[in-house]
């Protein structure tokens, strides 16, 4: 890619010193590769501009062509998960319709970047071109332990939105921008994830997290919480640039085809198993939903959701054994599972609205049918929910024991809103203000 098709945005609050720690990771990069590349900081707090443009004024010489942006108008919400999102969607608007550029890398002032993060991109970008299944490119791992990550030459793919350096089409801005959330309950990203707005398209993240999360006192992270410390041990790439080789291997033909054979190779186990795995070997791990989250905390990748899947994929090491492991979701990873090992949803079940205030199981009760909460989790989508409700101001991600559901309420931040849940759902869950997407089983 050139100067004249990509630009790099650091998105910018209120930090002078995290801005310039940021800017001064970047100028360390290769030269050959900055010349590949215009560069911006996005500003959105006036009282801070003067202090922020001094810092990016002082790398005009190192980044050639560093140019500062303005937000000016402000948000008439005062919630951070609104601010940010209306910040992201003006770097956003500013970059593909004001400058017309094909690409756009997004940073947050909160990271540093590796060795290669600009040739990383500028390896990677034809991908997004040649692979209409590919919608980003990112730097980051979620599940980048330095315990659990060795290879830096390792580049995967992702169903889940990875985020902290990213790039993406100026065409895909375009299909996001209709729908960009009001107010994203759970974040712009979680939006992003979880919205269905870019449904059976992925990213690519490398192995080795090519950007680094350094402040404690931010909107999200807090010194000395978990997620802190969990973001303090997170690797940080060493390879030089132009090491990383032919990367054509992550086309989704030739990709899936790889893993359809790695996982056909490797010694089928139950989770129950895990502890038991031996060094230098392959197993395939067939997980539920419902039991992700306590399995996911042994191996100490993220416990909440499983980042970094692919198709519901998710490959990791033994924290102990280094075994390799290919964690397959039994709803999800049929494409790669035994068929004994793979579940689908009931043929005869009901997938209907309940009314406000209305458990599942209620409306199974009422429709004499049973819930059974395994089925839910089928139709925890925002797909589904476009087919039951009219979902008016979008699809997003919350939580709460009455998800997924349709927010009737008009005195909800989320009002006409369809919500899922990353948790498993479950059939007693109901609230007032919503009517839960329900599925019922003779």
């Amino acid at each position: 890619v050139g100067t004249d098709l990509v630009t790099l945005v650091v998105i910018a609050h209120d930090k002078a010193d995290c801005l310039k720690k940021c800017l001064t990771s970047l100028a360390e990069s290769r030269d050959e590769d900055k010349k590949a590349f215009k560069f911006a900081v996005s500003l959105d707090h006036p009282p801070a501009f003067s202090n922020l443009e001094a810092v990016a004024e002082s790398f005009k010489s190192s980044l050639p062509g560093l140019e500062v942006w303005k937000k000016t108008e402000q948000s008439h919400m005062n919630a951070a998960v609104v601010k940010i999102s209306e910040h992201f969607r003006f770097a956003l608007t500013e970059t593909f319709e004001r400058r017309e550029n094909e690409f756009a890398i997004f940073l947050e002032t909160d990271l540093v970047v590796a060795p290669d993060f600009l040739w990383y991109f500028r390896a990677s970008a034809w991908l997004l071109r040649m692979d209409p299944t590919l919608y980003c490119i990112s730097a980051w791992n979620d599940n980048g332990n330095k315990d659990l990550v060795f290879n830096d030459k390792r580049i995967f793919r992702t169903d889940y939105f990875p985020g902290l350096g990213w790039m993406i089409e100026r065409k895909t801005w375009f299909e996001l921008k209709p729908q960009w959330p009001a107010f994203p309950s759970t974040g712009w990203d979680h939006w992003l994830r979880h919205g269905g707005i870019l449904e059976d398209r992925g990213c690519i993240s490398p192995e080795v997290p090519r950007t680094h999360h350094f402040d404690e006192h931010g909107t999200n992270v807090k010194k000395k919480s978990s997620l802190a410390k969990t973001l303090a041990n997170m690797a940080l790439s060493k390879l030089q640039p132009e090491s990383l080789g032919d990367l054509s291997y992550l086309m989704q033909e030739e990709y899936e085809s790889a893993l359809q054979e790695k996982a056909k190779a490797a010694t089928l186990i139950q989770v129950a198993d895990i502890p038991q795995t031996q060094a230098a070997t392959t197993y395939l791990v067939p997980y539920s939903r419902e039991e992700y989250t306590k399995m996911a905390k042994s191996l100490k990748i993220v416990p909440g959701q499983p980042r970094t899947h692919y198709h519901g994929v998710v490959e990791t090491r033994h924290p102990t054994t280094l075994a390799w492991l290919i964690l397959a979701d039994r709803r999800m990873s049929g494409f790669i599972l035994p068929p004994s090992e793979v579940w689908r949803p009931s043929l005869q079940r009901l997938v209907g609205p309940a009314r406000p205030n209305e458990s599942c199981e209620d409306f199974c009760t009422r429709s004499g049918q049973r819930c059974v909460a395994k089925e839910l989790a089928f139709i925890n989508q925002c797909n589904f929910l476009r087919t039951h409700f009219s979902c008016e101001a979008g699809c997003g991600q919350n939580l709460g024991a009455d998800l997924p559901c349709y927010v009737t309420s008009s005195k909800r931040d989320t009002s006409r809103q369809c919500l899922t849940t990353d948790a498993a759902p479950t059939c007693s869950g109901k609230h007032p203000d919503t009517q839960r997407l329900c599925a019922c089983v003779p």
